[in-house]
């Protein structure tokens, strides 16, 4: 069952399906995020021991581990579960949580655009925090509205389009964000970033609908896989003590019984079995 409690309301809602994404003010407290801020550079360090970060490369980690605990729980978090299912169906999967620092611009894209055919089935939302302030001159997201509603082949030929343009110059929304703020996308949304310092500090939770097809479950797969060998040094997408659930979470535990009933975990690098 939906918690109401912490859903979008329907404005919120209205505006997310119409345009692909929405923001939500304050929706961290301040002593969360001094857990978060902690826990970034804390995972990071961990997951980089020989390469500290000097602004020249980006890095990227999973955070599931039950060393960064705020993180790891982040996904069974009400306040984030409930707008996903809201969007996705009651019946969603979370896809765990990750921190990264950024260097330079990201181009324009679409977080689908591996499975360009396939959007019906691949809904999935992202929530994207940013720890510092963010403006449009400093690296805020930026988004073309609407863009999610695109479809087959339509996807293909306008990232091509966009590809002409430089990032700049293509028409859009920028967010800015203060401290505490999320923004919630549809990952078919296609968004991007300009300006801004290197090392600016990201974290992000995902969300998929769980899939009832052959098609939806082997995209599913696909995309662990291809998560599992996105970083620079080995890491187990969901580690051992994750999969142990030490916390007793009804949620995790039927993530976890679906995971293992669609053979999700058994990949390379993604279940620490």
């Amino acid at each position: 069952m939906i918690n109401q409690t912490f859903g979008l309301n329907q404005n919120q809602l209205h505006f997310f399906k119409t345009f692909g994404y929405t923001v939500l003010r304050k929706l961290l407290k301040p002593d969360e995020l001094e857990i978060i801020e902690r826990e970034h550079r804390d995972g990071l360090a961990a997951a980089f021991p020989e390469e500290s970060f000097d602004g020249t490369l980006g890095q990227w980690t999973r955070m599931m581990n039950e060393e960064t605990p705020f993180f790891a729980s982040l996904n069974e978090d009400p306040r984030f579960l409930t707008p996903a299912q809201q969007i996705c169906g009651e019946d969603v999967l979370g896809n765990g949580t990750d921190a990264h620092f950024s260097v330079g611009n990201t181009d324009w894209h679409s977080d689908s655009n591996w499975q360009r055919n396939s959007e019906e089935v691949q809904l999935a939302v992202k929530y994207h925090l940013h720890i510092d302030p963010v403006t449009a001159e400093t690296g805020a997201l930026r988004f073309i509205p609407g863009s999610h509603l695109l479809r087959d082949t339509e996807r293909e030929m306008f990232q091509e389009a966009l590809d002409k343009v430089p990032l700049e110059s293509v028409p859009c929304q920028t967010v800015s964000t203060q401290p505490g703020d999320v923004v919630l996308f549809d990952i078919r949304t296609w968004h991007a970033s300009l300006g801004g310092a290197p090392g600016r500090r990201v974290c992000n939770a995902e969300y998929f609908r769980n899939p009832d097809t052959i098609e939806g479950i082997e995209m599913l797969r696909e995309i662990a896989r291809l998560q599992s060998g996105s970083r620079n040094v080995h890491q187990f997408t969901y580690p051992k003590n994750w999969l142990a659930n030490p916390h007793g979470s009804a949620v995790r535990q039927r993530w976890i019984n679906r995971f293992l009933e669609i053979d999700f975990l058994n990949q390379p690098g993604v279940g620490e079995m």
